[in-house]
């Protein structure tokens, strides 16, 4: 049953990605233009039903029955309480992300706002030149409800069908049963995956389509059903387009498809059609308008001339694998909540100046931390790590017999993923990195549960008591996430700094609370300040800008303009600007009196937003009113 709901996920994924891009080129991105294009797919479904392989009822009754009897284990039961206590931090809180507010939201409007994808007028580029592959499953929803609160189950939904991908792919790959089966929901745990689970973030959808691609592929050598090749092929393709971190990733399901090539080129109009299909939604559109945008497949040129102080590419891929050989481990290992953050950022700033630091000036902020775990910065978790370091070490006390052996095919896909490490590691030097490789966990893990004493190890009471106790943890970790904990955490973090306020930790804990909420007041006060009648609204800002989305609401009434420093007085005027927003972050350096002097604006309103409790990372949000508008 499980593969069957992966199926129609891909499908419908391909076809959402599709029509977003076709209706874009008809300039039809609206209501009217989803209504035909889902009628017309529904047509085509409806003619090609019997290819397709649809889940059948009878499985779908069995995979209940299944799974009403492993909830009586504790293991799925603690998958299905972390499910649900994510879904209900998503039903809770409305959706809050830094990167998601500052370009994938926005994006999505403009698109929606203009009824095309088109290259925006922004400063902020990674509004034009990031994968679109997660804003496409967006914008129909946006477009429909005229909300974000429903966006997180794009991500709750996919989160659904992890144990069943991990356990899929951890057969096919030789593991054994009870090695896949335990594993499976342990992994199915991991910090990024369930922090993300009710989040707008797009880390972590990525490992369903990887996942998928994989399994999907290895499945034609066992039953020659060329639908499942030509779903691992758009499953890739879509992985694709969410993010370029994810690319590598591909190479996976071209490994994994190898060996079935011979399905691709067996009907040639089906390959001409799938291939087409497969190019349509994966990130190729975005590298094409990229290349004619900016020169460059991945916009990287356009990011630096907006942000030249901004070291965004590795100088070097040698010093980026030695950099990253620190770094990630350093993040991966790091507790959930790290009061010393700011002393250990001043040792690594400290480490540029040597000469040996120089090497790793290319990163964003090389070895920088947070003060604690969130869905920005989770990578697979330390608890798993823990649980992985003495597994390995126990078992090798268990490995009695001839080793397990592997066929090639198996053991190329077990070390492939090493190498798309190394490739990571050479390209991406961004701060945070761990959250990228939330697509790439997954696969590391048959090749260091290679070793036959695995399977008697995860039948020893204390291994699985241990396991259990890692996956309750995650559940902690949902109950105290700072955008959506699970207990009154702004009263009682408050309540502890006016009883402790010579505490920095305290102190620290409390301003990771609230941020988001100091963003919506902020969002709130805002549109109070700016008429309702107010059709267009222009808004300056560049870097992590976060409020743009609050000035589109209510959706589909209201359009926001983007408005950059080059832009001359006049032109605003021209567009029927009256009101623009500038939001200056510390990064931004802008003087409001010249400003407003140059484009003739009086002051409305000003506000101030404290992020995270640190002074530095104050942000101001001003409101002006153009004069003789």
């Amino acid at each position: 049953m499980m593969l069957g709901v992966v199926r129609v996920w891909i499908l419908l994924s391909a076809l959402l990605v599709g029509a977003g891009w076709i209706l874009s080129a008809l300039h039809q991105l609206n209501r009217a233009g989803y209504g035909v294009f889902f009628a017309f797919a529904a047509a085509v479904l409806f003619f090609c039903r019997r290819k397709i392989q649809w889940p059948a009822r009878e499985g779908f009754m069995r995979g209940l029955h299944k799974f009403h009897r492993r909830l009586k284990r504790p293991a799925p039961l603690l998958f299905l309480i972390l499910a649900s206590m994510s879904f209900v931090s998503g039903v809770l809180y409305a959706p809050y992300n830094s990167d998601t507010f500052a370009y994938r939201f926005p994006r999505v409007l403009h698109w929606l706002g203009q009824q095309q994808w088109h290259w925006i007028h922004t400063a902020e580029m990674r509004m034009n030149v990031a994968g679109c592959g997660y804003e496409w499953l967006v914008a129909p929803v946006m477009l429909f409800t005229r909300t974000d609160r429903f966006l997180f189950l794009i991500n709750w939904a996919s989160y659904l069908m992890l144990p069943g991908l991990v356990f899929c792919v951890f057969r096919l790959l030789g593991m054994r049963l009870r090695v896949a089966w335990w594993w499976a929901w342990l992994l199915s745990s991991g910090w990024c995956y369930v922090m993300q689970s009710a989040s707008v973030a797009n880390d972590a959808l990525a490992v369903i389509y990887a996942l998928a691609a994989v399994a999907l592929a290895m499945k034609v050598r066992e039953t020659g059903k060329t639908t499942d090749f030509w779903l691992a092929l758009l499953a890739a393709a879509l992985l694709t387009g969410i993010k370029q971190t994810a690319i590598p990733l591909a190479g996976l399901w071209l490994l994994a498809a190898w060996p079935s090539r011979r399905v691709a080129f067996a009907n040639p109009k089906t390959f001409f059609v799938m291939a087409v299909s497969g190019l349509l939604v994966s990130g190729v559109p975005t590298i094409v308008f990229n290349f004619l945008h900016t020169g460059t497949w991945d916009g990287i040129s356009a990011l630096q001339a907006e942000y030249p102080g901004w070291q965004i590419q590795l100088d070097s891929p040698f010093w980026g694998i030695v950099g990253n050989a620190f770094y990630i481990p350093v993040l991966s290992l790091l507790p959930p909540f790290f009061p010393w953050a700011g002393a250990w950022n001043h040792a690594m700033d400290v480490f540029l100046t040597t000469p040996f630091g120089a090497h790793f000036k290319s990163f964003e902020h090389f070895g920088a931390v947070d003060s604690g775990i969130s869905e920005s910065t989770a990578g697979i978790g330390l608890a798993i790590i823990l649980v992985t370091a003495i597994s390995i070490f126990v078992a090798r006390k268990y490995q009695t017999g001839p080793r397990t052996e592997y066929s090639r095919f198996q053991v190329a896909l077990r070390l492939c993923p090493w190498f798309l490490l190394v490739i990571f590691m050479a390209k991406v030097g961004v701060i945070q990195n761990t959250r990228f490789l939330a697509g790439y966990y997954i696969f590391f893990f048959p090749s260091l549960l290679a070793s036959a004493g695995h399977e008697k190890l995860v039948r020893k009471g204390w291994w699985q008591k241990i396991t259990l106790l890692c996956m309750a943890f995650s559940a902690v970790l949902l109950v105290a996430n700072t955008t959506r904990p699970l207990f009154p955490a702004a009263t009682v973090t408050q309540q502890l700094a006016g009883e402790y306020p010579d505490s920095k930790s305290i102190s620290l804990l409390h301003g990771a609370y609230m941020a988001s909420r100091a963003f919506q007041s902020t969002e709130k006060q805002m549109k109070e300040k700016i008429p309702p009648n107010e059709a267009l609204v222009g808004y300056a800002a560049i870097g992590n800008a976060r409020l743009e989305p609050a000035l589109w609401l209510p959706f589909g009434v209201r359009r926001v303009e983007r408005v950059v420093k080059t832009d001359p007085p006049g032109q605003l005027a021209k567009q029927g600007i009256h009101y623009v927003v500038i939001e200056n972050n510390p990064s931004l350096d802008c003087n409001i009196d010249k400003w407003m002097a140059r484009y003739h604006a009086s002051l409305i309103s000003e506000m101030t937003v404290q992020e995270k409790g640190h002074d530095s990372l104050q942000i101001h949000v001003y409101i002006v009113r153009l004069d003789g508008n």
